[in-house]
């Protein structure tokens, strides 16, 4: 099956077959040959790269892709949510991945949507500082910078400032100008593709977005990737209530 799949309305080709493990490594192997991978907090003028991963639905996918990279020797930003409708960070397995993503030196981020709130400029700093709150709560970090969910459902992208409650925004605008960006939004490259970005050498600093949940052990179209996830975790949950029927000796009725 030919997964390099050509989009009908602009012929671009979307690369899907990159979007393996395998590829990942190659990736971060290059990266490192020419960039210092740094966090969002970054002062050096040597080139770098600000690797970050919005984790919009899969925390095992980023503990995978965490792992590759601490046996690669790199560490990145990991954003996470506290509203997804994929994952919960207070359920035991998931609350568990993150701790390890963090014992790999990994830093944690805020992945912050925006279009949650009715947010005008007052509200929008009190509900990040909120939220930075209780996810350094939970798991006794940091959190230095967000990054803005889905930002054009809300507009968050003509909010400019480069930090706001005391975090810095993965969207502002020092880093708008300084940076060159690179994302895998929505399972393809959404404007480069990152090898050719990478293999090029022509930008000193790079700012790479990456989603956990499109990076899998085959290549797999993006909707597809997201289908294996959803029923991974389903079947998940049916384990674990069927582990809590068989230790209370009680009747599991299918």
């Amino acid at each position: 099956m030919n997964l390099n799949l050509m989009s009908k309305n602009n012929g671009y080709n979307h690369n899907i077959s990159d979007f393996t493990e395998k590829h990942y490594r190659y990736l971060i192997k290059t990266a490192k040959k020419n960039y210092l991978f740094e966090p969002f907090t970054a002062k050096t003028k040597l080139p770098h790269v600000l690797w970050r991963h919005d984790v919009d639905f899969s925390m095992h996918r980023a503990s995978s892709l965490a792992k590759i990279e601490n046996k690669l020797g790199v560490k990145t930003t990991y954003f996470l949510k506290l509203h997804s409708e994929f994952y919960n960070l207070f359920e035991k397995s998931i609350f568990e991945k993150v701790l390890k993503i963090i014992e790999f030196g990994h830093n944690i981020g805020l992945h912050f949507e925006h279009h949650f709130y009715n947010n005008n400029k007052k509200k929008l700093e009190e509900n990040l500082r909120s939220e930075k709150k209780i996810l350094e709560k939970i798991f006794s970090v940091d959190v230095k910078v967000f990054s803005f969910d889905s930002p054009t459902l809300s507009n968050a992208l003509n909010v400019s400032d480069n930090k706001i409650s005391s975090m810095v925004n993965a969207y502002g605008q020092r880093i708008k100008n300084n940076y060159h960006y690179c994302t895998d939004s929505n399972g393809y490259w959404r404007f480069e593709r990152l090898a050719d970005v990478l293999e090029s050498r022509e930008y000193p600093y790079l700012h790479i977005l990456t989603h956990p949940g499109w990076w899998q052990k085959n290549p797999m179209k993006p909707r597809q990737r997201v289908e294996r996830c959803v029923k991974h975790r389903g079947l998940e949950t049916l384990k674990i209530y069927d582990k809590i029927l068989k230790e209370t000796g009680r009747k599991n009725i299918g």
